[in-house]
């Protein structure tokens, strides 16, 4: 299957923008550094809703792979046995941090999954940033065929370059689960700084499996779960700016 490169990132992330205190001199211990943490309904607040998920899911049909599985408040992923082939279930996620100001340094991140695996077996995840024209996002959808993100399109009707997903083939971070666990996915500070920097390239990023050639697959809790503290969640230190 095709990838896409990841194109160089943006010079202007690392470049002081008008209006910022950038001459400040600050160091992690001061009273500038900030954690903050992203979770639908929960944090930084309540009232923050700016988690979008979906479960891409190939299959022996165009059902299956045309279908949208946005509104799941749970789904799996990794490789389930359809007929007589292994498909593989993906996850996609990103989330809104226009709360932090531009001027901020991020010094690191963390993407939280709330997963569960049965058994004693384990499984490895692998998290990729999602490749896409800026301002051209997917859609996370509300179920049904045509109707959101899937395992062919962006939206229900552009088709992604490669099916499954376009993403950049480094990996940012890989992890072995098992049990009933939380997956922790470090992400780089300069990826997450120019999300803050240009809203409109963040993608967000897309989390598989390395274990498709056998049925091996986790329940995942997505930002409709009814329990807040199982929802995916987005930690970021950071230095206040300006």
């Amino acid at each position: 299957m095709r990838r896409l490169s990841l194109l160089p990132v943006v010079i202007a992330c690392l470049v002081p923008l008008a209006g910022c205190d950038d001459d400040a001199v600050v160091t992690p211990q001061t009273p500038d550094t900030v954690r903050v943490s992203f979770q639908d309904g929960a944090l930084p607040a309540a009232s923050y809703r700016g988690t979008t998920d979906a479960v891409l899911k190939n299959g022996p049909n165009n059902g299956m792979r045309n279908g949208n599985f946005g509104a799941a408040p749970s789904d799996t992923v990794g490789s389930v046995l359809s007929s007589t082939d292994f498909f593989e279930r993906r996850l996609i996620i990103r989330m809104d941090l226009s709360s932090i100001k531009s001027c901020s340094q991020v010094l690191s991140a963390s993407l939280s999954i709330r997963l569960a695996l049965g058994g004693s077996d384990t499984i490895t995840f692998e998290a990729h940033q999602v490749i896409l024209p800026d301002y051209n996002p997917w859609t996370e959808g509300f179920g049904g065929v045509a109707s959101g993100v899937s395992w062919t399109t962006i939206d229900g009707s552009a088709p992604w370059i490669a099916e499954g997903g376009d993403f950049d083939d480094a990996v940012i971070d890989r992890m072995t689960v098992s049990g009933d666990t939380v997956a922790v996915f470090s992400l780089r500070p300069s990826l997450v700084k120019n999300w803050i920097l240009k809203p409109g390239s963040n993608h967000g990023v897309l989390i598989k499996t390395t274990d498709v050639p056998r049925e091996l697959f986790a329940i995942v809790f997505l930002r409709e779960f009814s329990t807040a503290a199982r929802r995916p969640r987005l930690d970021v230190i950071y230095l206040k700016g300006g």
